[in-house]
């Protein structure tokens, strides 16, 4: 198995959490019909934490192609 390059890696990482973010979604809207609350919580703590990881995948993408472009 080839290594894949850090940009690869990176760009993988970010559909990663993109889909992390959908399947916790999914989750708190099976659980909101139980206990709304849980599903507020569960929403909002784990989609948060998808935002930062968004946000740290997404500077690392930048960064990692403007060095390749250079």
């Amino acid at each position: 198995m080839k290594s894949l390059s850090p940009y690869e890696s990176a760009k993988r990482e970010l559909v990663m959490t993109i889909i992390y973010m959908a399947v916790i979604t999914f989750q708190a809207i099976y659980v909101a019909p139980k206990s709304l609350t849980a599903a507020i919580v569960i929403f909002i703590v784990f989609q948060s934490m998808g935002v930062l990881m968004l946000r740290h995948y997404i500077r690392k993408i930048k960064e990692l192609k403007e060095d390749q472009s250079t």
